[in-house]
């Protein structure tokens, strides 16, 4: 663990001194909703498909400033949420501060469980932490867990989705077949990068976040087992932006 009960000191840098410095521009206060993609194609799929306009082309979190959106006809922003737990924390940590409420996380994940398959979207119900950003924000943390209402929310909109846990990890070439076989025996069915960090710090900012994650490819379970291929389709993909978009309105 990495925060410390004795200390009382203040950050060097917060989110509201980064927006306020001279060299990022802001974008004023946000819709209480956003959308996070850690999809590469989401931002392109919603600017294709949807009318909306650019708020800043330069969103202000630390890491790797990016365009931010705002749906023309609802009161919901969008962007490219990142990749990673650090800028997760870091996107959360912004939207917080420019007046952000709900998140809707959107990603994929990798399947490694019987219960799931390609192709199959879960709303994670918990999400086991192996990232090292949320010990900075608690003490110790085993898993973090969405925000309830939108847990239940997410479940009524997306009526396919199944309510599993995952793991999210910072070392993408070491999810070994060892490894794997623990977290199934947690009950975990697939791992990302980013879930258990925004839950962990969105609970800490105060925010109500909730993931919801496509599976873009099944794991070996184990050796001797056909190697590991991406399965995903665009039409999957596409699918899957329309059941998020219709969800995140209900919010």
């Amino acid at each position: 663990m990495w925060k410390y009960k004795e200390d009382l000191t203040e950050p060097i840098i917060t989110a509201q001194k980064h927006i306020a410095s001279g060299h990022k521009k802001g974008c004023g206060s946000l819709p209480q909703t956003a959308i996070l993609f850690y999809m590469h194609s989401g931002v392109a799929y919603m600017k294709l498909k949807y009318k909306c306009r650019l708020l800043t082309k330069k969103f202000p979190r630390f890491l790797n400033a990016c365009p931010i959106y705002r749906l023309k006809d609802d009161e919901i922003c969008f962007l490219d949420g990142g990749r990673g737990a650090p800028q997760a924390a870091d996107t959360l940590e912004t939207l917080a501060a420019l007046g952000v409420k709900n998140v809707v996380a959107v990603g994929m994940f990798g399947a490694f469980g019987a219960e799931v398959e390609s192709g199959d979207i879960i709303v994670p119900n918990k999400a086991f932490s192996e990232e090292g950003t949320s010990l900075h924000y608690y003490e110790s943390l085993n898993f973090a867990e969405p925000n309830a209402a939108l847990l239940e929310k997410a479940q009524q909109a997306i009526t396919d989705a199944k309510v599993l846990p995952v793991v999210s990890t910072d070392a993408v070439y070491r999810q070994t077949f060892f490894k794997e076989a623990l977290w199934r025996e947690k009950g975990a069915v697939g791992v990302d990068m980013e879930t258990s960090a925004l839950y962990s710090v969105g609970k800490y900012l105060g925010l109500n976040v909730v993931s919801v994650l496509l599976a873009s490819d099944k794991h070996p379970m184990t050796e001797t087992d056909t190697g590991w291929r991406w399965t995903l389709t665009n039409e999957a993909r596409c699918r899957f932006f329309e059941q998020c978009v219709d969800f995140a309105k209900t919010v």
